[in-house]
């Protein structure tokens, strides 16, 4: 039995405490489950490895679909376990290309017999639910063939959200900035725009390359789909400055949040000793994201680590018909694999992969040329040790234990924060990080026949930046660049407009609160439009276009018109200086870009930065001040409020965008989106003919050591089940601000 609190037996204390038992075959573990008053579950247990039994179950029966459905994918196996659809079929590519699946047996099978055991634990508690529950309507309609649930699927879901959710968007960077050298943006205009990136790049060699399509705007939007940590904003305070006198944090992850299920599952572990974990969870990991122990708390932000690189490959096809690579004068052979691509209801598709010890062929070449190929650090072996870094998180008793075990946390490339029960602060960035040649800053390809541009093996750990009880005891880390002297290790422009917002309102006030920090997860204040209108309205003749955006208080509030205002005025500054430009962006481009801000932060931040300046090569025949005033005068002024402009539909995962879901009421009535992609809100809408898509806070976590537990909030609820009251349960709380009680077990 579990550990005996009381000498009332446990069907007695939950009925006087009015919780909901789950009902649960524990297969002779010792533990127990109920939901608290919204749904949340709770697993009390004598040990760590049972109550991850019961969080595997929990997951299992409330989110089957969910984790089984990621692992097809992540496998590149979606079109032939779901849906042989178009975007499903290219997304299988796209994933069996880079290998995804490859050396996942390995990885599980070196893994330490501490961290397997633990896993295994998870995953029996994943089966056990599973053989329990009936097939869900989404598994049921696409006939779907559920699987047992391994080391090897946790691995996956791991590789799923280290290269599908986060180093995706670092090989788009890429690829949009190699497509502007193939339109033929002027070179110096490019090297000043990203300086010193480009610095010594050779753009004619970039230009030679012959590159495939990109993946399509629908695979693009599946991947929007899949679990990340793409922008974030995570702080803490040591005890010395909290109202609380013990340490505080808070966290948000920012991703769609517009599908229901939300992406988070939130969860309360107890076992023996008075030890606990709380927060959100991740659906197929025994992972908890944002959360806290009796010890220690921790959020993360994606470091934006730039663990891709493309390289140019000089290919061709000899005599023989075998495909050949150059290294110096010689050529080899190309290693040659075999992938199929099954497709539901439709003949497989086969898939030649040509691959070399430096990575992949991006697309199968169809004469001699120059072609490019990918390589991603999660590759190599030893990604497996990612997993057990998470599980580690729930025992460590301090910050320099946490900071310690973040380190080994090979993929994704994050930033931690911590804080401690006794009143530490902490932040430490993590991730594997190729070390590359000389000159070779990693945004652009370099020729892979010269080997010097080769990896040569990984950066030093500690060179990953740290900070453990900084003097004024605050740490906040929201995306922002960060590279030590001598290493790059963002190569794409970040801003640090969030980081700058959430420092200020912290320095407010000598003592935070709970509630303090809860108002700064909310606010929509943008310093992105403080910094342009200090530069930019100076330029701006007399009249009410000044006027208004003078009087301005740069909030996103739903109800601003001089919000969507400003967003007009800015979209035009960018398409006259940086689209009209002769040899420039291209005005139907830049317009794109501006539009699609979540893809493009990494062009729209290096502009903005180049805006401050006197004088530019991109304005060097043009008269600055004229191109404001062309922006300017274009600007409509009658304009709608910021909610008839960002707003959105909650709708289901599976079917909400299908003639049966919006007949069945899968898509909710119109919300509004406070914030733009600068604000501590994050909140960034894009609506394209297709699909409607967000970037949001898709978790609230606030938390302080003086109390056992969390506030929290969550777009969404526990359940995938439409016809569930939990399937949304949370979603009112959320779109209102409002916190609820998660606390450990009494």
């Amino acid at each position: 039995m579990p550990p005996d609190r009381s000498e009332r037996t446990v069907d007695e204390r939950n009925r006087e405490m009015g919780r909901k038992v789950i009902p649960l075959e524990t297969d002779g573990r010792e533990l127990e489950m109920y939901r608290d008053d919204y749904g949340v579950p709770h697993v009390v247990a004598n040990q760590l490895s049972d109550a991850l039994y019961g969080l595997g179950y929990a997951h299992a029966i409330d989110r089957g679909t969910q984790l089984l459905f990621s692992y097809s994918v992540s496998c590149g196996r979606g079109a032939g376990d779901i849906a042989a659809t178009a975007e499903l079929v290219e997304t299988d590519s796209f994933f069996r290309r880079i290998g995804l699946h490859l050396g996942v047996e390995d990885e599980a099978a070196s893994l330490p017999e501490h961290w397997r055991t633990l896993i295994e634990s998870y995953c029996a508690g994943v089966n056990t639910g599973l053989q329990g529950r009936r097939r869900s309507w989404p598994m049921w309609a696409t006939k779907y063939e559920p699987h047992l649930w391994t080391v090897e699927s946790v691995l996956m879901i791991g590789n799923l959200l280290a290269f599908g959710g986060l180093a995706v968007s670092q090989m788009r960077n890429e690829r949009l900035l190699i497509e502007l050298i193939h339109a033929g943006v002027d070179d110096d205009a490019l090297q000043e725009l990203f300086a010193p990136r480009l610095d010594n790049v050779d753009f004619d060699a970039i230009r030679r390359v012959r590159i495939s399509n990109s993946l399509s705007g629908e695979a693009l939007e599946l991947l929007a789909d899949l679990p990340r940590l793409a922008g974030s904003n995570a702080w803490a305070v040591s005890s010395e400055y909290s109202a609380t006198g013990e340490a505080m944090l808070a966290a948000d992850p920012h991703l769609e949040v517009n599908r229901l299920p939300a992406i988070w599952y939130e969860a309360s572990l107890s076992w023996s000793d008075g030890h606990f974990s709380l927060g959100a969870t991740l659906p197929g990991c025994p992972l908890f994201a944002v959360a806290r122990t009796d010890r220690v708390a921790w959020g993360v932000t994606y470091l934006r680590g730039d663990t891709v690189d493309y390289f140019i490959e000089d290919v061709r096809q000899n005599d023989l018909g075998t495909w050949q690579y150059r290294r110096a004068k010689d050529w080899h052979d190309f290693q040659v694999r075999e992938e199929i691509i099954q497709r539901k209801g439709s003949d497989p598709i086969e898939m030649t992969v040509l691959e070399n010890e430096q990575g992949n062929l991006d697309t199968m070449p169809d004469r001699d040329g120059h072609y490019l190929s990918v390589a991603w650090s999660g590759n190599h072996p030893g990604f497996g040790d990612a997993m057990g870094a998470w599980l580690d998180m729930l025992t460590v008793t301090s910050v320099d234990q946490a900071v310690e075990a973040a380190t080994h946390c090979v993929q994704p490339t994050l930033c931690w924060v911590f804080a401690d029960a006794d009143g530490r602060v902490a932040m430490q960035a993590s991730g594997r990080f190729p070390r590359r040649g000389p000159h070779h800053v990693g945004l652009v390809p370099v020729p892979a026949w010269d080997e010097e541009n080769h990896w040569q093996g990984w950066l030093d750990n500690s060179v990953l930046p740290r900070t453990i009880d900084p003097p004024n005891g605050v740490v906040v880390t929201a995306n922002e660049e960060q590279n030590p002297d001598g290493h790059w290790l963002v190569t794409q422009p970040a801003g640090d407009y969030r980081k700058v917002r959430i420092e200020r309102l912290l320095a407010e006030s000598s003592e935070v609160t709970i509630e303090h920090m809860q108002r700064i997860q909310y606010d929509v204040y943008s310093v992105h439009a403080e910094r342009l209108l200090d530069v930019l309205l100076p330029l701006v003749p007399n009249g009410p276009l000044r006027e208004r955006l003078t009087g301005w208080d740069r909030r996103f509030n739903p109800g601003s018109t001089e919000a969507t205002l400003f967003m007009r005025f800015y979209l035009q500054v960018m398409v006259q200086v940086f689209g009209a430009a002769k040899k420039g962006i291209g005005w139907r481009r830049m317009l794109y870009l501006c539009t699609r801000a979540g893809y493009s932060l990494m062009v729209l931040t290096a502009a903005d930065r180049l805006l401050e300046k006197e004088k530019s090569i991109w304005w060097a025949y043009r008269d600055k001040a004229e191109l404001i005033h062309q922006a300017a005068s274009r600007v409509d002024l009658d304009c709608p409020p910021w909610s008839a402009v960002n707003y959105f539909h909650f709708t289901d995962r599976f079917f909400g965008e299908q003639h049966v879901g919006r007949l069945l009421g899968y898509t909710t009535g119109k919300y509004a989106m406070p914030g733009c992609h600068a604000t501590p809100f994050q909140g960034h809408v894009l609506h394209t003919a297709r699909r409607e898509s967000t970037f949001a806070p898709s978790y609230h976590f606030v938390t302080s050591f003086h109390e056992l537990g969390a506030w929290t909030n969550l777009p969404g609820g526990p359940s995938e089940n439409r016809f569930s009251k939990l399937y949304k349960s949370g979603l009112a709380q959320w779109v209102a601000g409002d916190y609820q009680w998660l606390g450990k077990e009494d």
